[in-house]
């Protein structure tokens, strides 16, 4: 297993490495990247990653309390119960391109744009969260609650089984295409024959 010499790394590329349970408390990370590593039950509090790649690695049940993620790739990641929420709110700003999102939780935070391309977002949590032009493209959404969120010019136009009340969500000029639609009827309680 790789042991870092320091808490401030710069420019590294990690593969294959088990960081099950491991604590990277107040380690920052810049231009990073790590391939087919698993984090499951790290510990990243008041952590820091900017610019950094994550390709194929396991997050699950990771503790980000206090966490800096600033232009963060997840692809093909696998991420569970992820409290996004605990994150530092200013400048959070990660993609997410053909990840599994299970039970995570996105409330409070500014997404504006948001990338989450051929995901999989099983029950995940999005309250007050600001998910203008947010690109929800091939993205099926189980379970996934939207409650007082902005997602105004969001592209739902390709995403699946999404549940979306229009009464307590913005959804102006977001785009939807016909079956899916019918997601945004599911809260008047309406049979469509």
């Amino acid at each position: 297993m790789t042991i870092f010499s320091s808490s401030n790394l710069e420019g590294i590329i990690v593969k294959s490495e088990d960081f099950t349970k491991k604590s990277f408390t107040d380690f920052t990370f810049i231009n990073c990247v790590f391939q087919n590593c698993n984090f499951t039950e790290s510990i990243f509090w008041n952590s820091r990653f900017d610019s950094c790649i994550f390709n194929d690695c396991n997050f699950s049940l990771v503790k980000i309390e206090g966490t800096h993620f600033l232009d963060i790739q997840f692809l093909n990641c696998k991420i569970v119960g992820a409290e996004f929420n605990k994150c530092v709110r200013l400048f959070f700003s990660p993609s997410f391109k053909n990840c599994l999102l299970h039970y995570c939780n996105f409330s409070d935070l500014n997404l504006k744009g948001v990338l989450f391309g051929g995901s999989k977002l099983k029950e995940c949590y999005f309250t007050n969260t600001c998910l203008v032009e947010a690109d929800f493209t091939e993205v099926d959404l189980l379970g996934t609650i939207f409650h007082n969120s902005d997602l105004n010019k969001a592209n739902f136009s390709s995403a699946i089984n999404y549940d979306i009340d229009p009464r307590t969500n913005k959804i102006k000029k977001a785009k939807f295409s016909f079956p899916g639609i019918v997601g945004l009827l599911h809260a008047f309680e309406i049979d469509i024959v």
